[in-house]
């Protein structure tokens, strides 16, 4: 699949759990959100640019660190931003702007920003390396780029079942699925994209889903959607039900446990 195609694909995958996509049980979206300001060490009057902001988590986070500055987010899904322009709506958050954007032809001054942030985005893009450079040019000299990524081992078991159960319907599951889910993988590749003082924290912001039920609200309103969305309706509703089956197994007295941890890699631009 060549990168044009990956990308309405993407497209189209983001659209389609727009609106799902606040579900309670993907808490793990605000939750992680909530921790940007500290590390970005915000002053409060800065201009922040939020990439693939979708529904609007980090701007928002952000966005209320921010009394005197103000988020510009960007996103290529038209379903996210509606959801996101709606919750900013709602809140009467008066300093984010959102605009329709491909993160890989940012339509920015250079060095327009005081920091930017991917907020579990930057590895759906093929060369990272190129996207987190092209995202420096557009920060200040002296100013932070932070990514966020999910920790080698979050979602597992539970997503160790579900390929395995998926490849038995014929899916294609990439060799590797998940990327920069290391902190050597993190300092890599912000060294070789050209920031400095880099560091990486790790934040475990893991909890208890209900039953089962909730894991398919993460498995249908988020990434690993587009691996089942391609099954017929009759093989759709097997799969759930025997998927299922096997993640009530993992079921204790307080619930199912949902293990995440989170990668908050932070960067500073030090040379143009």
């Amino acid at each position: 699949m060549d990168e044009q195609e990956l990308k309405k694909r993407l497209q189209a995958a983001f659209n389609a759990v727009a609106n799902g996509y606040d579900n309670p049980a993907l808490r793990f979206f605000p939750e992680s959100a909530k921790h940007l300001p500290q590390f970005l060490k915000l002053k409060g009057d800065e201009h922040v640019l939020d990439i693939a902001t979708g529904t609007g988590h980090a701007a928002i986070a952000l966005a209320a660190a921010l009394p005197k500055g103000r988020v510009t987010g960007i996103d290529f899904s038209e379903g996210m931003l509606s959801r996101a322009k709606a919750k900013i709506d709602e809140n009467g958050i008066r300093n984010i702007s959102l605009h329709s954007m491909d993160m890989q032809s940012l339509d920015f001054p250079d060095s327009a920003f005081d920091a930017a942030v991917f907020s579990f985005s930057i590895f759906f893009v093929e060369d990272m390396e190129l996207q987190l450079r092209h995202v420096a040019e557009k920060v200040k000299l002296g100013g932070k780029v932070l990514a966020t990524s999910f920790y080698s081992g979050t979602f597992s078991p539970q997503v160790d079942i579900f390929f395995e159960r998926v490849k038995k319907y014929g899916v294609d599951v990439p060799s590797v699925w998940r990327r920069l889910s290391t902190t050597e993988e993190c300092s890599t590749l912000f060294e070789k994209a050209g920031l400095s003082n880099i560091r990486v924290a790790t934040k475990d912001i893991g909890y208890y889903l209900a039953d089962a039920g909730q894991w398919w609200d993460i498995v249908w309103n988020a990434g690993l959607r587009r691996f089942v969305s391609g099954l017929s309706p009759e093989d759709l509703e097997k799969f759930k039900k025997e998927h299922l089956q096997e993640v009530a197994g993992l079921s204790t007295d307080k619930g199912i446990w949902l293990e995440v941890k989170v990668l908050y890699a932070i960067g500073t631009k030090s040379r143009t």
